[in-house]
This record gives structure tokens, C-alpha cells and sequence, in this order.
């Protein structure tokens, strides 16, 4: 398992927390769709009987993403996660086209539901951000190794991230 040195955290616990926040929030239906946090391939043994349950326990699903198609083929993994099919179907496209969230973030955003309200009255609704501040990658900076995240490809272009 790949350990970062500079934080001693529990991973396992920091990712299923995630896992299980993001689950309620598809539950809510607060979201469409959300990416786990990236993980290692070593790590899925040790997060996928919990994530399992805890997809289970909230009526959603998971499709284990390998990312075969990023600069180091694999080197990082998430779930997909969903509640409904037609959901992972649009993901799915996207991914049929090419597209891969840690690359081209812009792409998934609408389907990860950033900037996006739905629902009765929605059409009158302008979804904006009441304040954008700075922000750090908590997630990259506690859960991997330096300069693993972001992910730049082959020309350098780094991509957006996966939340």
C-alpha cells in the first residue's frame, strides 16, 4: 500500500468516509453522480467489501474504474458510483469519447453536478458560486504519494481533478 510520509492518517477510514458521504448525497439525490477518491490498485482490497456495503445500505451503485487510458495506465483507480443506470450511461459515454475525468474535468462536471440545480422551478434557478475562494487538494495530499495528483498527460496538461 502506498503510504504518503508526510501525514499518518488512516487512509482506509479517510476514503470510506468519503465514499460514505458521497453515497448519501446520491441517496438525497443531492447528487447525479460521484467519483470516490483516487486510490492506488493495492488499496481496493482493503476498501471494496466496505464500499460494497455501504452501496448497499444506501441504494446505490459502484463500478470500479481502472483508468487504462491515463499516462501511467491504472496507476490510480476509483468507483463510479450512481443511483441511477441512465446516470453511469452518460458517465459511460463520455468515456466512450475519450474523455477521462482527471483530464478533462470540465467534461463530467454537469454529470458530478457542479454548478447544476435540477428539479422543480430549476429553469429559474442561476447556479453560481457565492464566493470563489482558493483551495488546496486535501484528498491528493492526504491519500497519495507527491506528484501523483494531478495527473498531466502526455502533452503536460495537467487535468482538473475528480471531484
Amino acid at each position: 500500500m502506498h503510504k504518503n510520509k508526510r501525514d499518518s492518517m488512516d487512509r482506509k477510514s479517510f476514503m470510506l468516509g468519503m465514499i460514505t458521504a458521497f453515497a448519501e448525497c446520491l441517496a438525497g439525490e443531492a447528487k447525479k453522480l460521484a467519483l470516490s477518491p483516487p486510490f492506488y490498485p493495492e488499496d481496493l482490497e482493503g476498501i471494496r467489501h466496505e464500499a460494497e456495503r455501504i452501496a448497499g445500505e444506501q441504494g446505490i451503485f459502484l463500478s470500479l474504474e481502472e483508468n487504462l487510458d491515463l499516462p501511467v495506465p491504472g496507476m490510480l483507480q476509483w468507483y463510479v458510483m450512481y443511483k441511477f443506470p441512465d446516470t453511469f450511461e452518460e458517465y459511460q459515454r463520455l468515456r466512450s469519447l475519450g474523455y477521462n475525468p482527471a483530464l478533462d474535468f470540465e467534461e463530467f462536471a454537469s454529470l458530478l453536478s457542479y454548478g447544476m440545480v435540477w428539479g422543480k422551478g430549476a429553469e429559474k434557478v442561476t447556479p453560481r458560486l457565492r464566493e470563489k475562494r482558493e483551495t488546496k487538494d486535501s484528498v491528493a495530499r492526504l491519500l497519495l504519494n507527491p506528484g501523483d495528483w494531478p495527473i498531466k498527460n502526455g502533452a503536460g496538461r495537467t487535468g482538473h481533478g475528480t471531484r
